[in-house]
């Protein structure tokens, strides 16, 4: 009698589990410009930020985005 081939049925255990993080914490602009953590930055905060809650790692991304563009100098236009 001839053997058969066999074959390996592959399946796909990856399985999509949804993740039950806590939510992140979010702060007033007004909050954020008088804690202690960013009131070396207060001023370059007010100044780019929006009337909206931020979370921690918003204001810092914002902060070193904003402390990473070059200065541009125009003289004389």
């Amino acid at each position: 009698m001839p053997r058969k081939k066999q074959t390996e049925e592959v399946v796909d255990t990856n399985i999509l589990v949804e993740e039950t993080a806590a939510p992140v914490p979010t702060f007033t602009p007004e909050v954020i410009i008088a804690s202690e953590r960013f009131k070396q930055y207060a001023d370059l905060i007010a100044a780019v930020i929006e009337d909206r809650e931020y979370s921690i790692e918003e204001v810092e991304a914002l902060l070193q985005d904003t402390l990473n563009k070059p200065i541009v100098e125009i003289f004389n236009d």
